[in-house]
């Protein structure tokens, strides 16, 4: 058993304290320690260097006399021993990081991803490693790990208990005196699903929890299978705008905002989609795993190409499975899919770099912006190759079959079993699923650079659904072809449209200030450019900075640069198509 002890004082300061304990050490077989800290964290395959915010660390023996250490590389210490027979490790960590994978606290709670802050002791793979927590006794716990008191003659200790190092970093916490709880159970399953809330926001627990049962028990109805006792979806409710989840085993944390908007319709349903999400990561990369990723070798880079498999299905399920479980209406669901369809097609990066090496690419910019136009999203791109696939299974095989039934397989051939799945064995598993070898759809739609455009109209024509591209209501990005924020009253660029015009002379971190000799504001560019359209003035005139220096330039305008899109069914569909609409969307459960 390794024992961690974590303790904080000023809060405000968002420094907290960590004390593992080495009993027991062997003084011929462990001369020297190996600490590591993680550099990543699954969910986010970049490396985050976690080892930056320890402050201070030093290593005393029983008697706290200091012990010679030194870095390996620069997240592992090296620690001589020198005869000690318990070693204690003490650093600060600096807790300020408020998303779904990080660790924050504050005067008004503890938040902790452990794997942001605790070191593994890898001279000891199979310790089971034990976590007590200093914390204000009126604070409820939130977390996965098996929570334990011990008595003592002064007072009960309480702990957190983790069977492996991968246990202990794999199980966030939440801790505060106002965390909301409520509770659930489905049909066909033992397990209870926990709903924690922290934050300011007085959720309709009644409604959220029927919502909930719903997509879970769908979820569940599809692999058969919910391989865990208790599940926890633990909410960061926060007064700005977020948007970001974290899977885990047996849990999520998920960070969202703004907390005076989240009764509104579109933030309450930001909330449904996320939490479909992560669940449905219980099973597609918490289980169903690549084989690159068996085991997790959290000390560097670990490339895999089948990111599209672990996150553009699930984006693509998450929504989904909202829709025929009952909790979004088919016309909300169409808006929603109109959504993801509009991040596609605005995305020129799809054109440059295929889904599959945008996958390898994670660690090398998958999380930011990037270099205009580079590479497509293994969450967007991915979904749209899901979506076509499920289309495409569903027509071959009369709709007897369908994308559950890979889903259904690799649970069963590798999720299930604790076997690691490789791009080869997700070929097979489509094609057994699809009765033939569809290597086009692989070639074109995941191998390739490609709109997807063709493909995206079959598989909506199998369904009696028109997609429509239609203007964009935002003119700088119809008229221009220029994505742009607005900050510190200018327009900024951060992304253009190759074939348009004004690309030819603006590109991104221009500051756009004026257009036809109107200075632009935060509400004004709509109608400077409406008015130029009317009255139908070839050129625009465009002022901005590029390195601190004034350039205008005079240049033509589009007319439908980033179109949106819209999804209809179609009025004279065929009652095939209406009844492989109806079967797509049909309740499982």
């Amino acid at each position: 058993m390794l024992d961690y002890k974590i303790s904080y004082t000023q809060a405000h300061h968002h420094f907290i304290t960590i004390e593992l304990t080495i009993n027991h050490v062997d003084d011929i077989m462990e001369k020297e320690l190996s600490l590591q800290l993680p550099a990543w964290r699954p969910g986010r395959y970049t490396l985050q260097n976690f080892a930056k915010n320890i402050a201070k660390f030093e290593v005393f023996d029983e008697n706290e006399n200091p012990l010679e250490f030194a870095k390996a590389t620069k997240d592992n210490w090296r620690v001589k021993t020198k005869g000690a027979k318990t070693v204690k490790v003490r650093y600060t960590y600096y807790a300020n990081q408020m998303d779904a994978g990080g660790c924050y606290v504050d005067e008004k709670q503890i938040y902790l991803n452990f794997i942001c802050c605790c070191l593994e002791v890898k001279n000891r793979p199979d310790s089971m490693y034990r976590v007590n927590i200093e914390m204000p006794s009126r604070y409820k716990v939130a977390c996965a790990l098996e929570q334990k008191t011990e008595k003592t003659a002064d007072k009960d200790i309480n702990y957190l208990v983790a069977t492996d190092f991968f246990h202990l970093v794999d199980s966030p916490l939440i801790a505060s005196d106002t965390l909301k709880h409520k509770s659930y159970k489905v049909e066909n399953s033992e397990a209870n699903f926990h709903i924690w809330i922290q934050g300011d926001w007085d959720i309709d627990f009644e409604k959220a929890t029927e919502e909930f049962q719903k997509f879970t028990l769908d979820q569940i109805a599809l692999f058969k299978d919910f391989p865990s006792t208790d599940y926890h979806f633990m909410f960061q409710i926060l007064p700005y705008s977020k948007y970001h989840g974290v899977e885990h085993c047996h849990s999520t944390v998920i960070t969202l905002g703004a907390d005076y908007d989240m009764d509104g319709t579109a933030r309450y349903n930001d909330f449904l989609g996320i939490s479909s999400h992560e669940l449905f990561h219980f099973w597609n990369i918490m289980r169903i795993r690549p084989k690159e990723l068996m085991p997790y070798d959290l000390s560097k880079e670990t490339y895999f190409k089948t990111g599209f498999v672990a996150e553009g299905l699930t984006t693509y399920y998450g929504d989904y499975i909202l829709c025929r479980s009952g909790v979004w209406t088919q016309e909300y669901y169409l808006k929603d899919f109109e959504n993801l369809l509009k991040r596609h097609f605005h995305n020129n990066g799809r054109l440059n770099l295929s889904v599959a090496d945008s996958s390898y690419d994670l660690w090398l910019d998958g999380y930011e912006l990037g270099i205009p136009n580079r590479k497509s999203s293994i969450y967007v791109e991915g979904a749209m190759a899901a979506f076509i696939l499920d289309m495409k299974i569903r027509a071959s095989s009369n709709n007897e079959k369908s994308l559950d039934n890979v889903m259904i397989k690799l649970w069963e051939d590798f999720g299930k079993k604790k076997i690691g799945y490789s791009l080869e064995d997700y070929h097979n598993v489509v094609d057994e699923v699809a009765g033939k070898h569809i290597k086009d759809y692989f070639e074109k739609c995941i191998y390739s650079p490609n709109a997807l455009n063709v493909y995206l109209k079959e598989a909506f024509d199998f369904i009696g659904i028109e997609k429509t591209f239609i203007p964009n209501e935002n003119e700088m990005e119809r008229r221009l072809g220029l994505k742009t924020v607005f900050q510190n009253n200018s327009y900024f660029v951060v992304g253009f449209s190759p074939d348009s015009e004004v690309a030819k002379c603006i590109t991104v971190n221009d500051e756009i200030v004026a257009i036809n000799s109107y200075k632009l504001d935060a509400n004004n560019p709509n109608a400077i450019l409406k008015k130029a359209a009317k009255e139908e003035k070839p050129e625009l005139e465009i002022s901005f900075f590029r390195d601190n220096q004034l350039q205008t330039i005079t240049t033509k305008y589009d007319e439908n640069q980033y179109p949106n899109i819209k999804l209809t069914v179609k009025e004279n569909a065929s009652e095939e198509q209406k009844e492989n609409l109806r079967k797509w969307l049909m309740p499982l459960v």
